[in-house]
């Protein structure tokens, strides 16, 4: 049963919405990939053995993602796809996302971030804007893939 981990999913998309909102206030940013950090190896192993009956895993950075057969609606998200994040010392916060925004926002998006001191990492083919705060045990990301030049 998934259920157990709805309390878990529901923090973590509520924290997430937190984190938007203090950001990007009054934007309309949707969750596309929602990603929850295992805190120890049991959390870990417990997150796939309910999620592999709920989706398809494959192998995915740091950990497994599940597309799930059906999706989750939760607090106004219908989440498609979770990933699970090996344990790591490093990443105490419960979890992260990738956000969804209009096609042609992005520069919006990372000149706001350029003046709030937001991060913006770079990346062979992508870069993306990286929403955190020190009071909210989340991250949100902004992905926005680039031409590379030949």
């Amino acid at each position: 049963m998934i259920e157990p981990f709805i309390e878990r999913f529901t923090n973590l998309i509520s924290q997430i919405h937190n984190l938007v909102n203090e950001i990007f206030p009054n934007q309309d940013l949707k969750i596309g990939y929602l990603t929850v950090f295992a805190q120890s190896k049991d959390s870990y192993n417990s997150f796939r053995s309910v999620l592999s009956k709920y989706g398809n895993e494959c192998e995915a950075n740091n950990g497994f993602k599940y597309v799930l057969d059906k999706p989750l609606d939760i607090l106004g998200e219908h989440i498609e796809v979770i990933r699970v994040r090996n344990p790591d010392v490093h990443r105490t916060e419960l979890g992260c996302c990738d956000l969804i925004y209009k096609e042609g926002d992005y520069d919006f998006y990372r000149d706001k971030a350029l003046e709030t001191g937001l991060d913006i990492i770079l990346r062979k083919g992508y870069e993306m804007i990286e929403l955190s705060t020190p009071d909210i045990p989340v991250y949100a990301y902004m992905v926005k893939e680039t031409q590379l030049v030949k």
